[in-house]
């Protein structure tokens, strides 16, 4: 009956023991998630304004919170871009279609960084000046922070996209555009004004990868696409 009291004080005292490391490991572990959520929060900040993002949101962009989004590096074609919401007055309509685009993504790290390129969407190539990424699962969001220059006028814009990444394919396309930055006069008519955003989707819902000699290439001239506009100009 001593042994036995004896074997039941050091089961106790193991139980003990392994509920304090338990608990001391959850700690660390929500300690560490509250530090990356802080740092992805900024970076998102450091792109687009919360008042900004608040309008993305309320024209139907779906944001994908979450610190362990899916790898998305490769190149991708977009097309057909459909206008679905916008908050122009006298804006294109609705269903309207925009220049088909490309994207490549790359350099994804661990901290949330990963750098956009795109064609199509404000000009003929365009740079993230600052990009970030959120996402859980296959599900993710990419926040890109891009400088537009058009006939020797510059505007900033941030292109949010967001999707599901199955089998190495984007569903569910959608980008919120938005302007963030416009100095330029009111009656330029190069760029939409700041605060003025659309949300555009892949009607297909299906955004193929594609090569990289697919990503450079230059886009027929002879294309009906080149009459079709770009999703940064004003109606």
């Amino acid at each position: 009956m001593k042994t036995n009291t004896k074997s039941m004080k050091w089961l106790m005292v193991v139980l003990v023991a392994l509920s304090f490391m338990a608990c001391k490991k959850d700690k660390k572990e929500i300690v560490d998630e509250i530090v990356r959520l802080d740092i992805q929060k900024k970076q998102i900040q450091n792109i687009i304004p919360d008042q900004y993002l608040d309008s993305l949101k309320k024209l139907g962009l779906n944001i994908n919170a979450g610190i362990d989004p899916v790898n998305l590096e490769g190149y991708y074609a977009i097309n057909p871009l459909i206008l679905q919401a916008t908050n122009i007055v006298k804006d294109f309509p609705i269903g309207h279609r925009f220049t088909d685009a490309r994207l490549k993504l790359f350099n994804q790290d661990e901290n949330f960084g990963i750098k956009l390129i795109g064609k199509g969407f404000l000009a003929t190539a365009d740079t993230s000046i600052v990009t970030a990424i959120s996402g859980s699962g296959k599900d993710f969001t990419v926040y890109g922070k891009v400088k537009s220059q058009r006939n020797g006028k510059e505007a900033d814009f941030a292109i949010l996209v967001s999707g599901t990444m199955e089998n190495n394919t984007i569903r569910n396309f959608k980008y919120g555009l938005i302007c963030i930055s416009n100095k330029n006069n009111s009656s330029d008519a190069n760029f939409i004004r700041e605060g003025q955003a659309r949300l555009v989707i892949e009607s297909d819902q299906l955004s193929n990868r594609i090569n990289e000699t697919d990503f450079l290439a230059s886009k027929n001239p002879e294309s009906k696409l080149q009459l079709l506009s770009p999703g940064f100009v004003k109606p």
